[in-house]
C-alpha cells in the first residue's frame, strides 16, 4: 500500500491550463514541451481510463495492492475520472487552498467526489496553517472526518519559500484538532527534529516515508535511512507511520524505494503485526481506504 504517489499527464495539465491559464508558469511550460519534472520526461498521453489501467499495471508489477494520490490542483474532472476507473485501485487526496473562503464547500464538494483527504503544500504555495484564516476549511474537515497530508520542508519547486518550511507551525492546529491526522510527508524533508517535537506533543501527528529521502545529504545530524526509520518508529510508534514512494508517472513506478525502505523496515526486527501497519495498514485507517 503507497500512501504517497503523484498523478501527472498530457490531459491533466491542459484541463489546469485551460482553467487558469495565468497561473503556474511550470505547468504551461509542461504543456508545451509535453515534458515534466527536474529531468524532462515525457508526460503520458492518455485519458483517465486509460491511465487507470496503465496505473494499475504498474502497481501490479510492483507489488503494491493500492496507491493515494496526491491531487495537484482542485476540482479536476480528470482525476476524478481517474480515480472512478481505477476502481478502489487508486484513491486521492483533494488539492485545496486552506485560505480560499471557498475552501470549506471545495473540500466537501471534492470528498463527496471520492477524495479521502486533504493534500496542503504551504511551502510552495506560501502560507501558515496556523493562520486564522485556515481555520474554517479545518473546521470542515472535522465535519467530514477528512485526514491531512502536509508537505514541510525542502521542495523540488523552484518557486517554493523555506520561510513556511516548518512544521512546528502546525502545533496550534494539530492540537486543536485531535481527532484528525495529519501525515507529515517525507519524514519533514530536512525538519525531522521538529516533526518528533511536534508528534511528542500532538499524538495525530503521523509522518510517510515517501521520496528518495535525500533531504539526508543537506542535514548535519549524519542520518540514514535505518537511523531515520528507528528514530521515528521509536518516537512515534509503528502506529503513525505511513510507508510511500512519491512515484510519479513520468519515469517508472521507484521499485528501487519500496525495496529499501521493506528491507530496512525488516531488518529493524519489526513484528509482522508492526510491519503491517506500515506498510499498509496505517494508510488504510487514516484515509480510510476499505471504505
Amino acid at each position: 500500500m503507497d500512501s504517497h504517489v503523484h498523478l501527472f499527464s498530457l490531459p491533466l495539465l491542459a484541463e489546469y491550463v485551460e482553467a487558469h491559464p495565468d497561473d503556474n508558469p511550470r505547468f504551461r511550460a509542461a504543456l508545451k514541451e509535453r515534458k515534466f519534472g527536474r529531468r524532462g520526461e515525457s508526460l503520458p498521453d492518455l485519458d483517465p481510463v486509460e491511465m487507470a489501467s496503465w496505473y494499475a499495471a504498474r502497481l501490479e508489477d510492483a507489488g503494491v495492492a493500492k496507491a493515494v494520490v496526491m491531487s495537484v490542483f482542485p476540482d479536476s474532472g480528470y482525476t476524478r475520472a481517474f480515480v472512478a476507473a481505477a476502481r478502489g485501485r487508486v484513491h486521492a487526496l483533494a488539492y485545496v487552498d486552506p485560505l480560499d473562503p471557498d475552501a470549506p464547500a471545495r473540500l466537501e464538494a471534492e470528498m463527496a467526489g471520492g477524495c479521502r483527504g486533504i493534500k496542503l503544500l504551504p511551502v510552495n504555495r506560501k502560507y501558515r496553517l496556523s493562520d486564522p484564516a485556515c481555520r474554517p476549511l479545518f473546521e470542515r474537515a472535522a465535519q467530514l472526518g477528512a485526514s491531512v497530508c502536509v508537505h514541510y520542508g525542502v521542495t523540488v519547486d523552484p518557486s517554493g519559500d523555506m520561510r513556511y518550511a516548518d512544521p512546528l507551525d502546525l502545533s496550534p492546529v494539530a492540537r486543536d484538532y485531535p481527532d484528525m491526522p495529519f501525515v507529515i510527508a517525507h519524514f519533514g524533508a530536512g525538519f525531522l527534529t521538529q516533526v518528533l517535537q511536534l508528534a511528542y506533543q500532538c499524538k495525530n501527528v503521523c509522518v510517510d516515508s515517501s521520496g528518495t529521502n535525500n533531504w539526508m545529504d543537506y542535514d548535519p545530524h549524519g542520518y540514514t535511512l535505518p537511523g531515520v526509520f528507528r528514530t521515528t518508529l521509536t518516537a512515534l510508534g509503528p502506529e503513525r507511520v505511513l510507508f510511500g514512494t512519491d512515484s510519479g508517472t513520468t519515469a517508472p513506478y521507484r521499485k528501487w524505494i519500496k525495496f529499501q525502505q521493506m528491507r530496512v523496515l525488516e531488518e529493524l526486527g519489526l513484528s509482522e503485526g508492526d510491519l503491517d501497519l506500515v506498510r499498509r495498514g496505517n494508510a488504510v485507517r487514516i484515509y480510510r481506504l476499505d471504505e
